[in-house]
């Protein structure tokens, strides 16, 4: 599991990913090498060279589905990846 946040992590239900909270985790993933790449078939992920799943990118990065669904809201909205890849 990345660390991007500077509280606890392990809490009895889901901590909430806030919206000032995106840019920081963006931010953690592209130090990571992963990157989001808008196509018309969705976000793809990538780890550097590698394509990996939005599911392996949740369990790596502590990530429930529907916040997954947020993100990728984000990401549509602000393209944050522009030029990282």
């Amino acid at each position: 599991m990345r660390k991007w946040r500077s509280k606890p992590t392990k809490y009895i239900s889901t901590r909430p990913i806030f919206k000032e909270e995106y840019p920081k985790l963006i931010e953690a993933m592209i130090e990571d090498s992963l990157t989001g790449m808008i196509t018309p078939a969705g976000i793809v992920w990538y780890h550097g060279d590698y394509q990996v799943s939005s599911r392996v990118v949740c369990g790596v990065w502590n990530i429930t589905e529907s916040q997954m669904k947020k993100i990728k809201q984000y990401i549509y909205r602000h393209d944050p990846f522009v030029g990282e890849v």
